[in-house]
């Protein structure tokens, strides 16, 4: 189905955009009038560190391939930021991500405490194709995870990428999105089950590296495994 959306040239974008994709109607959420916008009650925290900082810390390096349906995922240890061979975005627990390159991928997630690989010694460096939500407040803003999920933001988000090789989405977009008074309202209880799942998820996933070590242990006494073609 094809679309139409007609602008007067006072109505354009910002240095008179003329991207067909920037006046998608789709952008905006059908019934989605809210007087809260994401961009009043998170930051996008834009800090970054290049592999030429002076910088002794180890940090967890989080790919956009690392993330997908709220949950972050990681089985790389720890490292010096001069081993990472492009600039990264500085991220910490509790800030929500999301990936800018592709949002129909899903590529959104909670960065939570409990990430493999993680400890208070260390810190979390992301790819620079994620936008970094932050809360202005202190509070969790772990139930943004589902709202960007949710098919109406993906259908906005689906609608406001431009670019055909790579298609992306402005963090402008993302922080314009509005917030339901409904989910505002229950944020607190919405946050919690969230990071109460992704702390189920991090146990299972605990229990799963600990059965592939049983695994891995079981070969030590073997100088040979032979396998047989059945």
């Amino acid at each position: 189905m094809a679309f139409w959306s007609v602008r007067a040239t006072s109505a354009l974008a910002e240095f008179a955009i003329l991207a067909p994709e920037r006046y998608d109607p789709r952008r905006a959420i059908v019934g989605g009038a809210s007087a809260t916008r994401l961009g009043d009650v998170v930051s996008c925290v834009r800090e970054t560190i290049a592999p030429t900082a002076r910088d002794d810390r180890l940090y967890v390096i989080v790919d956009t391939t690392n993330s997908r349906e709220g949950v972050l995922h990681n089985s790389r240890s720890a490292a010096l930021i001069s081993t990472v061979g492009s600039n990264k975005k500085v991220t910490r627990p509790g800030d929500v991500i999301i990936s800018r390159l592709r949002p129909y991928l899903r590529q959104v997630a909670l960065v939570d405490n409990r990430l493999p690989g993680l400890t208070t010694d260390n810190l979390v460096a992301c790819s620079t194709e994620y936008f970094v939500l932050r809360s202005l407040n202190g509070e969790s803003i772990a139930y943004l995870v589902p709202l960007l999920l949710s098919p109406q933001v993906q259908e906005v988000l689906a609608a406001a990428q431009e670019g055909g090789h790579h298609p992306r989405v402005s963090d402008e977009t993302v922080l314009n999105l509005p917030l339901p008074a409904e989910m505002a309202a229950q944020r607190a209880v919405i946050s919690d089950r969230v990071e109460q799942a992704i702390s189920m998820y991090r146990t299972s996933e605990a229990e799963i590296v600990a059965t592939i070590g049983v695994a891995t242990s079981s070969f030590a006494g073997s100088a040979k495994l032979n396998l047989i073609a059945s």
